[in-house]
């Protein structure tokens, strides 16, 4: 494998250099993480912020450098994060009914285009619709949101995920590919397939939110009964409370709504239920010498995935992949919850900067095949 250094402003070259063996590639939709690479090089001609390619056979990672380390064993050590991490952009947004994927294709154009400061624009970063979906955000106003904020929202509210691709012409490296797409709905795996090892599932100590409950603030001109959405076990929202798909074991959230919140009230109830449904951590590795299951060709992270488990049964999304040292095992994690302690520091930290954490996962036909 080869790390290629390109110019965050042009995507001009810069220097490449080979990777030794110890690097560790790690891609997160629920935490920022950093990959590593130790490289068999030393004075290498980049500079902090500047567009990393990790070049091999299987898929590209692109990266942006964070920090560059020289050895005193004639080697050098880099630190990058995701390359979605360039739109860590705090913006003045304003409330939206209609296409989401046109939205977005217009926020990242006006601020990475079209911007007026054009030492922000990227010239080389292509973006390209794959998905269409109508939805609707509502935000007070003279709001400031996070760009990155805003893809989480809709990826997790509307089943959209975001894929990033190098695009070559005659060996040379052009373009930034930044797709919006689709997530790849009905995979089911079963933890005794023989490409899957070591699997350890950990469950939040907290029992599934499964009722929601708005009360009007006293002020409300509109809008001022109490909406109440409770969580089916088939994955499905209602307002039905004799449903008989509800969950025995009631547990509920309740919350005070004003005028301008109740168009997004629904979406709000399936956000709080099915974050508390993906409270969970399934990791295991994924021999990648197999035909079923392969990262970024059969499955990507958003995906959702049905695990079969010691007959339990996870309807969850695919949130962390990372490679170690080979690109011939993958170590893959489903769901929300993290272990370690600086990880769930970063997601307390990252809980209070958002009001409402949106994620939805609609019901659907779970027939892609059990693996």
């Amino acid at each position: 494998m080869k790390v290629i250094f390109l110019d965050r402003k042009t995507l001009g070259y810069k220097d490449n250099a080979p990777v030794g063996k110890a690097y560790e590639i790690i891609l997160d939709m629920v935490l920022i993480q950093r990959s590593s690479f130790k490289l068999n090089k030393t004075n290498i001609e980049t500079s902090i912020g500047d567009i990393v390619i990790a070049k091999n056979d299987e898929f590209s990672y692109i990266g942006i450098l964070e920090s560059i380390e020289q050895k005193d064993d004639h080697s050098t050590i880099i630190r990058t994060l995701d390359f979605r991490e360039i739109f860590n952009l705090d913006v003045l947004v304003t409330s939206f009914t209609g296409d989401l994927i046109d939205y977005l294709y217009q926020l990242i154009s006006s601020h990475f285009k079209t911007n007026p400061d054009t030492l922000q624009n990227l010239d080389y970063l292509t973006i390209q619709k794959e998905a269409s979906v109508t939805g609707s955000l509502t935000y007070e106003a003279d709001k400031v949101e996070n760009i990155s904020k805003i893809f989480e929202l809709v990826s997790k509210s509307y089943g959209i995920s975001f894929q990033t691709e190098v695009v070559y012409l005659r060996g040379r490296i052009t373009h930034i590919l930044f797709k919006i797409v689709n997530v790849q709905e009905g995979l089911v795996m079963k933890s005794n397939f023989s490409s899957i090892l070591n699997v350890e599932t950990n469950d939040s100590s907290s029992q599934v939110i499964n009722k929601v409950i708005y009360y009007p603030r006293s002020d409300n001109q509109l809008h001022t009964s109490s909406m109440v959405f409770y969580l089916l076990t088939d994955g499905n929202i209602t307002t039905d409370m004799n449903h008989v798909l509800r969950y025995q074991a009631v547990m509920t959230k309740t919350f005070i709504y004003s005028d301008h919140e109740y168009e997004t009230l629904e979406t709000k109830a399936r956000s709080e239920m099915v974050t508390s449904k993906l409270d969970h951590q399934i990791t295991f590795n994924l021999d990648l010498n197999n035909q079923v299951f392969i990262p970024f060709k059969n499955f990507n992270l958003g995906d959702y995935i049905s695990f079969k488990h010691n007959k339990k049964t996870y309807d969850t999304v695919v949130t962390g992949l990372v490679f170690k040292d080979t690109l011939k095992v993958a170590k893959v994690t489903l769901g929300e919850y993290r272990v370690k302690l600086t990880e769930k520091v970063q997601l307390l930290s990252k809980a209070k900067s958002q009001q409402v954490s949106h994620i939805s996962i609609t019901n659907t036909d779970l027939d892609g095949g059990e693996f």
